[in-house]
């Protein structure tokens, strides 16, 4: 089991300390920058906004993200329970030919 350590993020012109396992550090960085680039993205458009506000637009952009990305996965599952049927009513359809030929 990895032990954690701690990671040093700059969110908003701050600094947090998080622990974290070390093979997930990388990762753990890498969200962080993508999180400070969304906070730099909304600062850029709203230059007199307040650091809580932009996190909390930004959390809601994130979250209509999530939002939208978990519809699709629904749909994808949607799409591979009909594509399931459809291969097993073929399976069937292949099972009574060759039982008709044998």
């Amino acid at each position: 089991m990895s032990e954690n350590t701690a990671v040093e993020i700059w969110l908003l012109d701050s600094v947090y300390k998080l622990g974290c396992p070390a093979d997930l550090q990388d990762d753990l960085r890498g969200a962080g920058d993508l999180l400070e680039q969304k906070f730099k993205a909304m600062r850029s458009a709203n230059p007199r906004m307040d650091n809580q506000k932009v996190a909390v637009m930004v959390a809601l952009q994130l979250m209509q993200d999530v939002v939208e990305l978990n519809k699709s996965l629904q749909q994808y599952s949607q799409c591979e329970n009909v594509l399931a049927d459809v291969i097993e009513e073929l399976d069937q359809q292949i099972e009574q030919i060759q039982t008709a030929k044998g």
